[in-house]
């Protein structure tokens, strides 16, 4: 009981580790709606700097509706205009859905 008290406590002491250090440009390739919330893209060309699975990548579940949608937004239009966008990923930490690379940034 006093062990995982203190594991408890440990673990809420430490934020997150998944952080945005790194960033990668290419065009959109395809966009695809998972269940009406999970947003997974792939980019002609993907980075393999990251210690998840490099096919595609999957936008975090715990975006709002109105974060998702614009992302959502972003990426049709860069997808319909053939612009190159820039994501923003953790390359250091396994921070994956679906052992897919988690988006923290998306511009184009």
């Amino acid at each position: 009981m006093k062990n995982s008290f203190i594991f408890t406590l440990l673990m809420l002491a430490f934020p997150c580790l998944a952080a945005y250090t790194g960033n990668h440009s290419s065009k959109v390739s395809w966009v695809k709606v998972y269940n009406n919330s999970t947003i997974y893209f792939g980019l002609d060309s993907m980075p393999i700097d990251h210690k998840c699975s490099d096919d595609f990548f999957a936008l975090s579940h715990a975006l709002t509706e109105k974060q998702r949608d614009r992302y959502y937004s972003m990426l049709l239009a860069a997808k319909t205009s053939g612009a190159t966008v820039s994501v923003g990923y953790d390359k250091i930490e396994a921070d994956c859905i679906a052992n897919r690379p988690v988006v923290h940034a998306l511009s184009f």
